[in-house]
This record gives C-alpha cells, structure tokens and sequence, in this order.
C-alpha cells in the first residue's frame, strides 16, 4: 500500500559527525556528507542522534551540526535533532529550543533513562510539550538503555497533535504494525529504523525510515522507498534483498564502519570515532571484499535483476 507524503516521510539517515585526526569535527567534510545526502535523494536528515556520537559532544558542538545541516539544506528537506539533551528538564527544554532556534524542523525527544515507569514517561513527555511550541517527535534511542514504549502511551502522545515523527527501534515487525495502524489519522509519522522489515513495514502503514545504511547507501534505500511508493514492488524487493546483504556489513563496528564505506562511495571520511570501540584492520579487510563484490570503482552500486521475482508481503495484518 502506498502512502500519502507528508514532511516526515521517506529515507532519513541517522547522520554520523566526520572527525579529523585529532577528533576535531570535520565540518568541511561534514557539509559534502550533506550535500551528497540530499543529491541522492534523502527526504530527511537526521542531524544529532547515538550515529551522530552525541552523548560525547559539547554543547556548541551538538548545536554546530544541526546549524550546519541547515544551512546547507536551506529547507530543500527537513532535518531532524535530538533535544532533551540535559540535566533537567528546564536544561532540556532550552537546549530543545535552540536546537529549533538552530534550524531542526522536528526535535526529537529520547526517553530518559531515570524514569522507569510509563506514567513518568508520559507526564514527561507530556510537560514537554505543554512548555514548548514547536514540533517534536519521539527517539526510542537504544543507548544508554533499550527502551519500547507502551502502544497506550504511544496513542495517547498522538493524539496530543503535538508530535510528528518517531523513530521507533523494536524492530518487530509486529510492534511496527500495530504502532502504524494505533496512529493513523494522527500528526505523528512513524519513521521506524529497521531494514530488514523495511518492506512489510510499508505495508504495514509506515511512512519511512530513520536508518544507519542510508549514511552509506542512500541511493540504494531512497530507490527502495521510490519503487515501493510507484508500486514497483518487485523491483523494490529485488534492491531490498541487496540491501540486506550489504547493511549486515556495516554492523560489525558502528559508526567507524559506516564512515569507512562511506569513503569507498567517494566520500573524504575518516573512520575516526570517540568512542573506545575502533574499527580494526581485520574489519577493514572484510569490508574491503565486500564491497569489491557490490561497489563499483566508482563507488557506484551495482544492481542485477533475477528474470522473475514477485513481492509477496508477510505482514502480520493488526486491527
């Protein structure tokens, strides 16, 4: 099933922060990550977010990559940053309005992690937006814990008309089609992040995805997205198994191993990160068979299509 556009809609990668050797932000290398981004046909980024390492960025830097992100867009597509990022929640409300202020067209709300029942997470996120007036949307981030709202509290956040996006994490295709039927009619787009449910998520009623391999792939998962909204869905499968394969890749360290595939589309990246976890020699030597097989030298990507393939969904259907 096809879905009506709206702001929140399609393929938005979870952006990751280049870094120079030293572990400086790379900004010049952060602005082409950008435009290249939007030149393969994302819908959305994603600016402050775990990909982006934002528990281990001061404050002017976290604001410096939704400010840039911005600058380069200049509203061709919206971008997304994550906002309760403090001590308390006044702190986390100022931050969240300069996080607008800096040009984030949805602020993304985690669920903190002190909080440990579904009636403190809804008071929380209910002041929230009672104190604040600009678009917010819901991060089910999994780090520093792994955290699934309620379907309760997610209807009822709905239902507020204050929240526009959530980036949902369960990755059960079942969760996903529940949560996608409990919001229809509502403001709020589910942008759930899971691949290899990608296709009966769409069926399911998902109006896209908030993903890590469309840092590296996002020709290949805006194509997927495209061809599924034209009801081309046996071409979408075909790239859809591909994508699979490839995103399997990418996990064996993250972000270093994002960043390192980035460089092999072309992109001047450093798999450089500030966490204690690096990508090892051994990883960059399977990476690099990998992606001697699916990439081109010119980073380009490349597609065979089976003679016959037919889309057949196997979403569990839910109310």
């Amino acid at each position: 099933m096809t879905q009506a556009a709206t702001p929140f809609h399609g393929i938005w990668p979870v952006l990751v922060t280049p870094y120079t050797p030293d572990l400086k932000i790379d900004l010049s290398t952060y602005r082409k990550m950008i435009e290249w981004h939007i030149s393969h046909g994302c819908h959305g980024l994603y600016t402050l977010c775990l990909s982006s390492e934002m528990h281990l960025l001061t404050k002017p830097e976290q604001i410096s990559l939704v400010a840039e992100a911005a600058k380069i867009c200049q509203g061709q597509i919206p971008i997304a940053a994550t906002g309760n990022l403090g001590e308390n929640l006044v702190e986390e409300i100022d931050f969240a309005r300069l996080a607008y202020e800096s040009g984030a067209d949805v602020v993304m709300l985690t669920i903190p992690e002190h909080l440990n029942s579904e009636e403190e997470i809804l008071h929380y996120f209910l002041a929230f937006a009672e104190r604040t007036d600009f678009p917010l949307g819901i991060y089910e981030c999994p780090f520093p814990r792994q955290y699934h709202l309620s379907l309760e509290t997610i209807k009822v956040l709905a239902n507020t008309g204050r929240f526009y996006a959530f980036k949902e994490t369960s990755c059960e295709i079942e969760k996903i089609g529940a949560v996608a039927t409990a919001i229809q009619h509502t403001n709020l787009d589910l942008l759930q992040a899971n691949i290899p449910f990608f296709l009966e998520a769409q069926d399911a009623g998902s109006k896209g995805s908030m993903n890590v391999v469309a840092n590296w792939l996002p020709d290949l998962t805006v194509a997927i997205y495209e061809d599924w909204q034209n009801q081309l869905f046996d071409e979408a499968q075909h790239k859809h198994q591909i994508l699979c394969a490839m995103e399997m890749a990418q996990r064996s360290v993250h972000p270093t191993g994002v960043k390192y595939l980035m460089s092999k589309r072309g992109l001047n990246i450093l798999p450089n990160t500030r966490y204690d976890r690096k990508i090892t020699n051994e990883e960059k030597k399977a990476l690099d068979c990998a992606t001697q097989h699916w990439l081109r030298s010119d980073g380009g990507i490349h597609l065979t299509m089976p003679d016959k393939i037919k889309y057949q969904s196997t979403i569990a259907k839910h109310g």
